[in-house]
């Protein structure tokens, strides 16, 4: 009798544990493809060992006016200047030069499947708003079906609530008009398809047409999730987009200055941001699609031993949070492009190089190819311990991210008192990564 109820209770353990969301593991390719070769083995190859389960394609502003069956991403600059006031007219006639040096006359949807297959990934696709009907979003998901890619879910355009957007007279109203036919017009065809709407940064004045916007699309039903974006701000300064365009010092030193920042970070990831994720459930009851996040982008700390902390922890708080649980799906922004701060690969004049995001993301991996359901953290002070166990209740994986001492630890393979164990750590958070990304990367096997 005693050995039944084990049993029974054996498996309702494993019934009722609580399954990792495959879909939290995704990366933004925004850019990507105007500046990494995916004919490329080396690029192609370090790239498949983060072990993506989902792409985002096209991206975000590039993704608004993407268009099928062009060259690059087919940019039309009317479309662009009549909708966009902020930077990103600009910077599409800089994608595009990029794409006409380089020699790109294929549409990058075709890179896009090359890397989806290489990497087994799966794609979520942003709808273009502007185009007035909604066959090239229908034209891209047949295109990646036919070559056996599945697609979760599509954006329902990005960020279409900022400023740069509203200044040419883009409203809610229009906003709705477009999301709802283009919804519906997906579920037609592709009834098993998410599609998820845009929804606007919370935080506003009472009457603010972010507000506004959320209150009118939490009454309406016909979308699966809503999107939201993350770029945890530490650095003080002025923002815009997701990015400092100015940054002020703080601290007597370097070493001061990111102490600063790294209590900024964990309280954020600990209090902050869990509060919002919970603010928007409370708003719109539906999952949360975050289809960019990041640290804000800055050149004090892109490419540090700080950001891959981030980072690192950033997956495991939502891996492993019930307060954020909502949450089904992320895209890291981004894999490649040349920037000196977001991608974790750079373009550096046709070189490739590798950021200090990359043996973390790796490290991470690790929960994908075993067969984690849950995740449980310790915390002593500003050391915090994930443990990944399986369907069976077996410890298979551990994390330890170590802010005081400077170093993020997976250990795997463990049996007993054993394990095998990636050590990513610098002497100092400020410290940036080389070329090759790495600062102090190290496997070794070693005691528990």
């Amino acid at each position: 009798m005693r050995l039944l109820i084990t049993v029974l209770l054996l498996k309702a353990h494993i019934i009722f544990a609580q399954e990792i969301q495959k879909n939290i593991f995704g990366f933004a390719t925004s850019n990507t493809f105007t500046y990494c070769n995916v004919a490329d083995t080396t690029f192609i190859d370090k790239a498949s060992k983060i072990n993506p389960q989902v792409l985002r394609f096209p991206g975000g502003a590039v993704g608004n006016f993407y268009h099928f069956g062009k060259s690059g991403y087919g940019f039309d600059y009317n479309e662009i200047d009549k909708y966009h006031n902020g930077k990103f007219p600009n910077r599409a006639r800089g994608l595009e030069r990029s794409r006409q040096k380089k020699k790109h006359h294929h549409d990058y949807i075709d890179d896009f499947i090359v890397l989806a297959k290489r990497t087994n990934a799966k794609a979520v696709l942003v709808a273009n708003p502007f185009v007035g009907h909604d066959e090239d979003i229908i034209l891209m998901i047949q295109k990646l079906y036919r070559n056996n890619i599945e697609v979760v879910g599509v954006e329902l355009g990005s960020e279409l609530s900022n400023r740069s957007y509203f200044l040419k007279g883009y409203t809610i109203d229009d906003y709705i008009v477009f999301a709802e036919r283009c919804s519906r017009n997906i579920k037609k065809i592709f009834p098993e398809i998410k599609t998820a709407v845009v929804a606007a940064p919370l935080g506003k004045r009472k009457g603010h047409r972010h507000n506004i916007w959320n209150n009118r699309l939490a009454l309406l039903n016909f979308y699966d999730a809503i999107i939201i974006h993350s770029y945890a701000k530490v650095v003080k300064g002025k923002a815009l987009d997701g990015q400092m365009v100015s940054e002020e010092v703080e601290g007597k030193n370097k070493i001061e200055e990111f102490e600063i920042f790294k209590d900024r970070a964990l309280n954020y990831l600990t209090k902050e941001y869990p509060a919002e994720v919970q603010n928007y459930f409370s708003i719109y009851n539906k999952p949360i699609w975050v289809t960019e996040w990041n640290l804000q982008i800055s050149k004090t700390t892109g490419n540090t031993l700080f950001q891959s902390l981030f980072v690192a922890q950033y997956l495991l708080e939502v891996l492993s949070s019930p307060k954020l649980s909502s949450i089904e799906l992320t895209t890291y922004h981004n894999l490649g492009g040349r920037d000196i701060a977001g991608s974790i690969f750079r373009n550096n004049k046709d070189n490739i190089e590798i950021q200090s995001t990359y043996y973390p993301m790796i490290m991470i991996a690790k929960i994908f190819e075993d067969e984690i359901v849950r995740i449980e953290k310790e915390k002593d002070e500003e050391v915090f311990l994930f443990k990944c166990y399986d369907k069976y209740n077996k410890q298979v994986l551990n994390y330890r991210l170590d802010w005081a001492l400077h170093q993020f630890i997976c250990t795997y393979d463990i049996s007993g008192s054993l394990g095998t164990s990636m050590v990513y750590k610098s002497v100092n958070l400020f410290d940036k990564a080389n070329h090759l990304g790495i600062l102090d990367f190290e496997t070794h096997k070693l005691l528990e």
